[in-house]
């Protein structure tokens, strides 16, 4: 089992002082990067995302201190192995992922871990929690609740994706930025559906049409 420290030092040594500027940049200057590109760090991961691929049982003391780490690299080795494991998970799992999912959030990470959420569906107790999320006061948090179906395609549940997406039609938003990430949460998440079942969703656009942001019925009508 590798340690955080080491981690944090065989990353650190693939340093690009030039590329993580860049890097920082196009995340607004919110994370510092060691400047590790996506094919590099996939290697670089390769033998952290096999070792615990192998675990009987989550570390979430290794998750919470990568999602926790100052280095956005480090914390997406978290998400991957989270993601390598979601066979481990079970609903008792859900209030430490929203734990999770609470560090250092920006759409990197949310657009992520919504998809590890999204895979308890179905659980006893899933969709309670799910609506809980949905009007949660962190915006971050009722993005994962609008996305977590996002790749169900046929086995969306049309009747939870409408209840939370119009739950959010209701919530005024606190400032630009969450307005911006709601708003094409919801373009997104019926854009998704829209590939699979393209009726539904133009009547419930139709439905909405006067509540909907002009940025959410853009993106929904995408592929229509």
């Amino acid at each position: 089992m590798f340690e955080i420290t080491e981690i944090e030092n065989i990353f650190k040594s693939h340093s690009n002082p030039t590329r993580a500027e860049k890097m920082s940049a196009y995340m607004r200057n919110k994370f510092d990067f060691y400047g590790i590109g996506a094919g590099e760090r996939k290697e670089l991961s390769k033998p952290f995302l096999s070792d615990e691929k192998k675990a009987k049982s989550i570390n979430w003391q290794l998750l919470t201190d990568l999602f926790s780490h100052n280095f956005r690299e480090l914390n997406y080795l978290g998400m991957d192995i989270l993601k390598n494991q979601r066979y481990l998970l079970t609903i008792a799992d859900f209030d430490s992922l929203v734990g999770l999912a609470q560090i250092r959030p920006w759409w990197d990470t949310i657009d992520n871990i919504d998809g590890v959420i999204g895979g308890l569906s179905g659980k006893e107790g899933f969709e309670e929690k799910i609506l809980d999320l949905a009007v949660n006061d962190n915006f971050w948090l009722r993005r994962i609740a609008i996305g977590h179906q996002r790749r169900f395609k046929n086995e969306t549940d049309t009747d939870l994706l409408a209840k939370i997406i119009r739950a959010n039609l209701d919530i005024p938003a606190k400032d630009k930025d969450e307005k911006f990430f709601i708003d094409k949460a919801i373009g997104w998440a019926l854009r998704e559906y829209a590939k699979t079942n393209p009726a539904w969703v133009k009547i419930f656009l139709s439905q909405e049409t006067n509540r909907l942001s002009r940025l959410s019925a853009r993106e929904a009508g995408k592929y229509l």
